[in-house]
């Protein structure tokens, strides 16, 4: 079969590899037929990000948390691209219950039992029963395969697949294997106790969850959405979603809120989000911070401010996103800025822009 495999900056390349087989009664084959890029997919595709981390961490600037926790050689290629995909069952094992062939299911990215005490507590991004960081498309030390494949297998089909109905249009579902969840985890859990929430969304390198974390806080009805970037084409897509007033980087802003959400991944932004926070609010950070950061705590301190950030927990959120998306309270469509064929994939994902999503005809109809 044909999968789509990173190389290094810049190239992406087809190779024929084996295809997966069924070997455990809970496993599931999909075939993917829409695929998006992720956030995190632009921060290697387009730097020698390995090379930058490695000499980083032997400089003293890269935390040394970091390989001890995901490899010394995380993003380094060739491996299997993508991560996040919308799918068709193709085949699954005896045990089975809750999908068929021919059903569409979202894919989460990370890998997850659904029984162990993590998974039945939702926070499947750290599954008791697998290696830790176990994911579709990325390195090669926890491999399962990438999204851009003609196959995968889902080795927990029941707990990991995500039924999706067929009056949705699930082509630009493609990111609710991770960036939409992510987004949900910055507001959601506030949200769904009081809406009555004022809400900065700080975005930059975290290109789209920014601009979900804007549609779901609308969706949720938070009472006040705003939000603030460097990137023209960011600012328009955040005033598509629905946010009340749009700041460039620079801009001066007297307000303080009950919510910041930090998506740009950068040392200022972060700074930003702590000067902007009302005293005891929430800074949620989707950044991921490769360089040693020294936090402003006794500002922290003095404001009372809660400081949130981890892995998504991709299926029990993408869950709670669906019914908004499936009660037409959210339509992320908003974010897409290109959509292209399967075979053209590889210019496609070279394309710099914020979300972009590829697909291909279904094997089983849609009727």
């Amino acid at each position: 079969m044909n999968q789509l495999y990173f190389i290094k900056k810049e190239k992406l390349e087809w190779r024929e590899t084996t295809a997966p087989v069924i070997n455990g009664s809970l496993q599931a084959i999909v075939r993917p037929f829409a695929a998006a890029k992720c956030d995190l997919d632009d921060i290697y595709l387009f730097n020698n990000l390995n090379t930058k981390l490695n000499i980083g961490s032997v400089l003293g600037i890269v935390n040394k948390d970091f390989h001890r926790l995901f490899g010394q050689n995380f993003f380094k290629g060739p491996f299997p691209f993508g991560h996040e995909c919308v799918a068709e069952v193709v085949e699954i094992g005896d045990q089975v219950k809750t999908i068929k062939p021919g059903d569409i299911a979202t894919v989460p990215f990370q890998i997850s039992c659904g029984s162990c005490i993590n998974c039945n507590n939702g926070v499947s991004g750290s599954c008791s029963n697998t290696p830790p960081i176990s994911a579709y498309g990325f390195g090669t030390h926890l491999q399962f395969g990438g999204a851009m494949s003609d196959l995968i297998k889902v080795p927990y089909a029941d707990a990991m697949l995500l039924k999706i109905s067929e009056h949705i249009d699930p082509i630009h579902l493609a990111s609710l294997s991770d960036n939409i969840p992510d987004a949900y985890r910055n507001v959601g859990p506030e949200l769904e106790k009081n809406p009555d929430k004022s809400i900065l969304v700080i975005g930059g390198k975290v290109k789209s969850i920014g601009l979900y974390t804007v549609l779901i806080a609308k969706a949720m009805g938070a009472s006040r959405i705003d939000y603030m970037d460097y990137s023209n084409e960011r600012l328009e897509l955040a005033k598509r979603c629905g946010a009340n007033n749009v700041y460039g980087f620079s801009s001066k802003i007297t307000e303080q809120y009950d919510i910041v959400v930090e998506a740009n991944s950068d040392k200022q932004g972060l700074f930003k989000a702590i000067k902007f926070v009302r005293p005891n609010g929430l800074i949620s950070s989707s950044g991921i911070y490769l360089k040693k950061m020294k936090m402003p705590l006794i500002e922290m301190y003095s404001k009372g401010v809660t400081f949130k950030t981890g892995i998504a927990n991709a299926r029990p959120d993408a869950e709670k996103v669906l019914k908004l998306i499936t009660a037409k309270k959210l339509n992320p469509e908003l974010v897409t800025t290109k959509i292209d064929s399967w075979d053209n994939a590889i210019e496609a994902f070279l394309t710099k822009t914020t979300k972009v999503i590829v697909n291909r005809p279904r094997l089983f109809s849609s009727n």
